[in-house]
Order: C-alpha cells, then structure tokens, then sequence
C-alpha cells in the first residue's frame, strides 16, 4: 500500500498533539500521568514506601521536611482513525475510499513509529472496529491488512458513529476522521459528544475532481448513491454557478465550525498526491511536523 522509500520518509515525522494524555505504556509522548521522565513536574510530600533516590536533600535542608520530586511522565499517544466507508466514498477516480486507505496507513505508520497506540474504525451507518489498538512498529503489517478488504457500502451517520466512539472509547486520545462529510443529518453533535470526553479531533475532508467540477451543461438524470434516489435536471450555466457556491458554502462552514471548536481541518483533492499531502500539506497545517 506504501512504497519502502516513503515509509523511510515517515520514519521522521510525528502527529502533533498538544494537549497531553494519559497512556497506558511508556512511549515518547508527554503525559497528564507523573512518572519518572527526565522534565520535572512537581512536589508532593514524601510518603512511606517512595523511591528515596527522589527525594529533595535541599528543601530538606530549609524546611525540615521530606518531599519526593515529581517528573513529567513519557508515555504513548493513544490515536483512533476513522474512515468513511459510505457508498458516496467510492466516487472519483481514484475513489475517495482509495485514497482515505492510503492515508490511513501513512497516518497508522507515522503513528506506531513514534510509539504511539494505533486503533481503526469504519463508519457509515454505525461504527465497526476494523483494528483493535495495537502499538509497536512491526505492527503496520496488521494495519495494511485491516484496511485492504475495506468497501463502501450504505449511507452515512456521522453522529450515530461518532457519538458510539465518545460513549465506548474506554479512553480518550487523538481522533482522526476521513471522510467526505456528506450527511444530510450533520456532523456537530457527533463531534461535540466526542469534545465533550476530551478528545483531540484532526477532520481530513477528502474531495475528489468529480465532484469539485460539476457536469457539462445538457439534461441529466442524477442518482443519490447512498439512497438510490433519482432526480431529473437540467444542467445549464447557472445551475453549475448555483452548485458551486452551494459547495463552497459547505466547505467553509465546515472549516469555520472546526476553528471555532478547536478543531484541526485539513481539505485534500485525491489529485493530489498523497505522499505529497502527508509531506507538505499536513506539515504546514500543523498536523504533522518533524521529529529531529
């Protein structure tokens, strides 16, 4: 799925993540948990049983008292991607699924090299796990073969799915969602269910040429792929005009939605490359940066 030269290349990126988390094994990640890193954190009072090696000689000295340093716990980001499965995923050339797999393994890769916890998930109209978390860099073979036998089908339910992860996911962490967007029931409420746990949410909105650029002009039957519902229209310069900026309104109610919530966007046209995209575009989002 991914050429050995560019996984050389991932090999120096990371997933940028601010806010800390809390892991469950030691990684390379910056945690909410104290432990025995190298950046200290803290004071508390000495407690019988603690590690006499952290002990502070020096405010002993002054106050006569007995107190442990504290140190900034490293430990693994726990990351779940999400891939829109929906039968409108498999319009475009490449299709939007084809390319949402390949990002998914990129972002699956980075994230293992970096000794971060990796889980997949479909969406449509519920939530499937396609890869219970997995950590460690030889894992990336599990993440290829999750993602291969991956095919849309159904319609879209964003908040269904959504709202599954926030309520089932024993633990918070990064959510990375790929997909198209196109639910006619929205996606806030999902979303916001997810913010509410404490999640860092990244959306990938993936768009294909197809869709961007509407039909010539002339008469046209029109068929909904997720519902199969039809629609005769006639397709002239100001029914293209009326599309267009219906289609921008959209995109950039997404984006304004997710700056106000704190929420990381990036929109991708599959004719882009996507090595290029995870190279270029996500690093100067901010989404990806360089580890050395």
């Amino acid at each position: 799925m991914l050429s050995p030269e560019f996984l050389t290349k991932l090999d120096q990126l990371r997933i940028h993540c601010q806010k800390p988390f809390r892991g469950r094994f030691r990684g390379d990640r910056r945690s909410l948990n104290r432990g025995t890193g190298v950046e200290f954190a803290d004071y508390r009072l000495y407690q019988h049983g603690d590690d006499l090696r952290y002990l502070d000689w020096n405010i002993y000295a002054r106050f006569e008292k007995l107190f442990i340093k504290l140190f900034q716990a490293d430990e693994e980001l726990p990351v779940s991607i999400l891939i829109d499965t929906s039968q409108s995923m498999q319009f475009g050339e490449p299709t939007k699924l084809h390319y949402a797999k390949q990002l998914a393994a990129a972002l699956g890769y980075i994230s293992l090299a970096n000794s971060d916890r990796v889980a997949l998930y479909t969406l449509a109209e519920r939530l499937t796990t396609a890869l219970p978390s997995t950590y460690g860099k030889s894992q990336f073979g599990r993440i290829q073969r999750a993602l291969t036998p991956i095919e849309a089908s159904g319609t879209t339910n964003l908040t269904e799915c959504l709202t599954q992860l926030a309520t089932h996911q024993p633990q918070a962490g990064v959510v990375i969602v790929l997909s198209d967007f196109l639910d006619s029931a929205g996606y806030t409420e999902g979303i916001n269910a997810l913010l509410g746990r404490g999640f860092a949410l990244t959306l990938i909105h993936i768009q294909c040429q197809e869709e961007i650029e509407p039909p010539p002009t002339g008469e046209w039957r029109l068929e909904d792929t997720e519902t199969g519902e039809t629609k005769e229209i006639t397709i002239n310069e100001e029914t293209i005009t009326h599309y267009q900026n219906r289609q921008k309104e959209f995109c950039e109610h997404l984006q304004s939605y997710c700056t106000k919530q704190g929420i990381g966007y990036i929109r991708i046209h599959t004719n882009v490359d996507y090595e290029s995209v995870i190279g270029q575009d996500m690093q100067r989002a901010g989404f990806i940066q360089r580890r050395y």
